[in-house]
This record gives structure tokens, C-alpha cells and sequence, in this order.
């Protein structure tokens, strides 16, 4: 059986990204000087992706085939809408309905779910770093039974009955797709997810030289974030505005106490730490920290110029970073820094989402709630 033309798999790489000897590499098109502009010397990703593997995940990820009980699809809790998370406080994983915001009932998951922009960049995967490597963190959702609730035969099974999916991996890898196993699929998953870079932000081209990028208000707050008052940069240095450590900063929990790192390691040093996240579109993934908790941007910049968890009640074990103090910002600093936060928004390589999948199952998405987001 053909599959329907929309399931051919692509030959062209992803926005973002430029073909090099049949091989898709990051087109680092606004960053070429890490040392100018604040930079810290970090070493950038250059990964090379097969274009069908690619875009093989890219369905996959979109299909709920994939869940135990045809439900429930990774777009659900990292939607294009909500640039690659789910606008949510805490998560809603098996049994839940609709998407984003909206969704309700169901399992409510512990935390927040990060965004995946740039998450190639990540050396730690889920806000307490349980996985070293995007492969591993695919096995979380997949099998955990309050998420997806699958497990390696019933994707196998389900795949290998499927004619359009028997077909495209065959496409992306050859003979080895012949029998589709596990692995490939969290394989293709996970090339998709790395695909998903945002390097083109008005800041990246205002520091390769187009002076015009930046307002006066958005260079002022550039100057707040890189200052010795706020530090901001000292944990989210550019061009990925992380560094991929993991910071206590006392911020409180939404319900039950949340060890963070120290459930990883058993180190009480690290008691309530996590992952610094990326500051890339960050003012599209709102609600923030490990339990969504602050709703804004303006809420998150008050809590640390209140001090962090110092300032706002924070278990006294905690052993909160030595840098999250009162910085006594005026109003119009606060104002300038939150204008440059937005100055890092760059959705340009958000994937094409598919109007439909090759099981047949309805996709999580509804283009006019999408579309409306885009244009804010």
C-alpha cells in the first residue's frame, strides 16, 4: 500500500538547518563570535541528522499511536502552540483530555514540562538531570504508567501492523527498518527533537552586527542581565542563556515538596537544585520554573530581585546559590531587563506540525489556537 503523499518522508532539512555532503547541519547563521557579547567560551553543538530520520520523527512524535492507550501523543505535553510545552503549571499525563491549557483530567504529572528548544545543547534531560541523553529521557514518558503508559512490544507491534509506518522507516534507514524495533523509533524521536534550534533571535543578530536589532529599552535590560547587581548572565550565559548546571534558588513547590537533584545524587547540597533552563523563547513559556508557579516574566524578575527563595520563605535546608540575593533593581530596570528576555524569542524553525498521521488518530493540535499564538 502507498502511503497518502503528506506521509512521504522529506529530503530537505528543517528551517534552521543547512544540507552539508547529504546531511543536515545547524546553520549558525547569527552566532560566529562566542567570546564577544558576553559569551563564555561555550562550545556549540554540530551534530549531522539524516533529513528522513528527521522528519520520520516528527510524525511520530505528533502520533498517539505511540501510548498505551492511543491517547496521548509527546505534541500533547510539547505543543507548537506553547512553543514546544504545554502553557501548563504542572502536566496532565494518562487519562487527560485536550491539550495545552485547556487539558484536563487525568494523572496532574509532578512538574512543569520544558520547552525543547535547543535541547540538543542539554547535558541533562528532565528538571532533576535523571537522563544523560535525549534517547534515555524518550524511555520516561514512553513507559512511565502515569504518562503515556506504553512499552517497547506494544509500539513494536503496533508499528510493524502498519503499512504507512512499515513503509517510512524502511525509507529512513534502510534495511534496517525493515522490522521496526523500539530503539528506532525513540531514534527517529530523538533526531526530530534535536532539529529543534533557535539561533535567529533579534539578539543573535544584533550581536553579529546589526546594531539596529536592539531597542534602547532591550540594550539597557541587556546591560541589567550581564551586570554584577543581577548575574543573571553568571547561569544563563549566551548563546544558549544556560549553563547546563543545576542551581537552588529556593522557589517554592506548587504541592508536595520537591527534593530536585538531591533524589538524583543524595547529595542534601543539592537539596530543592535543578536544571538551569534555557532563556530562549522564554517569553512564550510561561508559567515558570519546575512548578509553573510564577505565572510572568515580571513575577519571575520580582522573585529574584525580592532575593529568591531568601526573600519568599524557603525551607531554611535549603542551601540556596550564593548569587540569588536582593539586587534592589529600580522599576525601570526591571522593565528593560523583561524587554530584552523577549528580545530572545525566535520561532522560526518551529516544525510543520502534520494534518494527520499514519495511524489515523486525531493530532493534538488546532491550527487556530496555533496561528492566534504566533502572532502575538
Amino acid at each position: 500500500m502507498e502511503p497518502p503523499s503528506d506521509f512521504f518522508l522529506s529530503s530537505l532539512c528543517p528551517s534552521g538547518w543547512k544540507t552539508e555532503k547529504g546531511s543536515c547541519v545547524i546553520n549558525y547563521q547569527y552566532i560566529n563570535s562566542l567570546e564577544k557579547n558576553g559569551g563564555l567560551g561555550q562550545s556549540l553543538p554540530n551534530v549531522k541528522l539524516d533529513p528522513k530520520v528527521i522528519d520520520l520523527g516528527r510524525y511520530l512524535f505528533f502520533d498517539p499511536i505511540l501510548s498505551g492507550d492511543k491517547q496521548l501523543s509527546c505534541a500533547h505535553c510539547h505543543h507548537p502552540a506553547y512553543s514546544l510545552s504545554d502553557g501548563r503549571k504542572q502536566s496532565i499525563g494518562k487519562d487527560g483530555t485536550g491539550y495545552g491549557p485547556e487539558r484536563k483530567n487525568g494523572v496532574v504529572l509532578k512538574r512543569s514540562a520544558p520547552s525543547l528548544w535547543n535541547v540538543l545543547y542539554m547535558k541533562h534531560l528532565f528538571w532533576e538531570g535523571r537522563a544523560a541523553n535525549l534517547e534515555d529521557q524518550a524511555d520516561g514518558p514512553l513507559y512511565s504508567p502515569d504518562e503515556m503508559g506504553s512499552s517497547p512490544a506494544i509500539i513494536e507491534s503496533r508499528l510493524n501492523e502498519n503499512p504507512f509506518y512499515q513503509k517510512m522507516f524502511r525509507l529512513a534507514y534502510g534495511q534496517k527498518g525493515t522490522k521496526i524495533s523500539a530503539e528506532l523509533v525513540v531514534d527517529a524521536i530523538s533526531s526530530f527533537e534535536r532539529s529543534l534550534v533557535s539561533f535567529s533571535s533579534r539578539f543573535d543578530k544584533w550581536s553579529t552586527g546589526d546594531k539596529e536589532a536592539l531597542s534602547d529599552e532591550e540594550l539597557l535590560g541587556y546591560n541589567v542581565f550581564r551586570s554584577f547587581v543581577a548575574r543573571c548572565a553568571e547561569c544563563h550565559p549566551p548563546p544558549m542563556f544556560t549553563n547546563n548546571v543545576f542551581a537552588t534558588i529556593g522557589v517554592l513547590d506548587s504541592g508536595v515538596r520537591d527534593y530536585g537533584r538531591e533524589t538524583i545524587t543524595g547529595q542534601d547540597l543539592l537539596r530543592g537544585s535543578f536544571r538551569v533552563p534555557s532563556l530562549r523563547n522564554i517569553a512564550k513559556t510561561a508559567p515558570y520554573m519546575h512548578a509553573g508557579n510564577l505565572e510572568t516574566l515580571e513575577e519571575v524578575v520580582n522573585f529574584y530581585n525580592e532575593g529568591g527563595g531568601r526573600g519568599n520563605g524557603a525551607p531554611s535546608d535549603l542551601r540556596i546559590h550564593w548569587h540569588v540575593r536582593k539586587m534592589g533593581l529600580s522599576q525601570n530596570e526591571i522593565t528593560s531587563l523583561i524587554s530584552f528576555l523577549k528580545a530572545l524569542t525566535d520561532e522560526s524553525s518551529m516544525p510543520k506540525f502534520p494534518k494527520s498521521v499514519p495511524s489515523g488518530l486525531p493530532v493534538a493540535l488546532e491550527l487556530e489556537s496555533y496561528h492566534r499564538s504566533s502572532k502575538k
